[in-house]
């Protein structure tokens, strides 16, 4: 500021000096939900987020998203979404949760007939059955088999088959007539 007194005198002249400075971190808001959850095998495609910020506006080109959702494997993964502004401000994260799950039930199938005619007293040999999962691949082995035949006493039994995969997803139950005749 310059000033003098009436008579001219002026005195020591005084500065100011004004800093302007954005201190204001940007947003970042996530687009779509939170939580995903998807099958596994299944494409994820992420809905991404924007961000914006009171000096240099919308910078959701400058987001940098980690995504490291395998969708082949079940699990939780977390997307974590960064921004700063030009001034260095640092958004706070933003996180998504997707969850890979596995809700496809395995199938059984049988090997053979669905329905077998023996005679009263013969030995019978089950043809038994196969099982595939989605996620577990050949769970054949895992396959619990019950039979009620009586080869001995003439009558229509029932062998069943049922198996779960190892997320507790559990199968259709198949079963296998098996009719002991004279």
């Amino acid at each position: 500021y310059d000033v003098s007194d009436a008579n001219t005198n002026e005195a020591i002249q005084v500065t100011r000096t004004v800093i302007v400075q954005d201190t204001t971190v940007p947003v970042i808001t996530l687009a779509g939900d939170a939580e995903v959850k998807i099958e596994v095998g299944s494409t994820y495609t992420d809905a991404g987020a924007t961000a914006e910020d009171n000096y240099d506006g919308d910078i959701t080109a400058s987001i940098v998203a980690v995504n490291p959702v395998d969708v082949n494997t079940v699990g939780s993964y977390t997307v974590t979404y960064d921004v700063s502004d030009a001034n260095t401000n640092e958004a706070i994260q933003v996180t998504r949760t997707v969850i890979v799950q596995d809700t496809t039930v395995p199938v059984i199938t049988l090997a053979g007939d669905a329905e077998v005619t023996i005679e009263v007293g013969s030995t019978y040999t089950d043809a038994e059955a196969t099982a595939e999962d989605n996620y577990d691949g050949d769970i054949t082995a895992s396959i619990v088999a019950v039979s009620t035949v009586d080869t001995d006493v003439v009558g229509s039994y029932t062998v069943t088959y049922d198996v779960s995969d190892a997320n507790t997803n559990e199968a259709i139950q198949v079963t296998r007539t098996v009719i002991v005749q004279d």
